[in-house]
């Protein structure tokens, strides 16, 4: 299984090709579940058992995903930074974009 953010009810061709690969689930409980519980964060805590997310959620991601980058900095080896930055920037890049329509849903899971 993989964690993955898409689009839910689709509207248009940008929202059903809308995709962003956060992590396997083995790897987000290797390496990004530390991170979430050390610094007991709560939206990227919900990517385990997915979460609704709406655009005026998007900053309190964002800000959690920039705590987890400190961490993993200061935490995990090479290969698995590269990996989890690699991630991370597609979601701050990509997420906001979701919401080109006002009631647009991104789940995240």
């Amino acid at each position: 299984m993989a964690i993955s953010a898409l689009i839910l009810d689709p509207q248009n061709d940008f929202e059903k090709n809308f995709f962003i690969p956060v992590a396997t689930e083995s790897f987000f409980k290797e390496c990004w579940l530390p991170a979430i519980e050390s610094l007991g964060l709560q939206w990227t805590d919900l990517f385990t058992t997915g979460v609704d997310v709406e655009d005026e959620d998007v900053p309190h991601i964002i800000a959690e995903l920039i705590l987890i980058k400190e961490w993993v900095a200061k935490t995990l080896d090479e290969e698995q930074k590269d990996k989890i930055f690699e991630r991370i920037a597609g979601l701050q890049d990509k997420l906001p974009l979701a919401f080109q329509r006002k009631d647009a849903v991104v789940f995240i899971g």
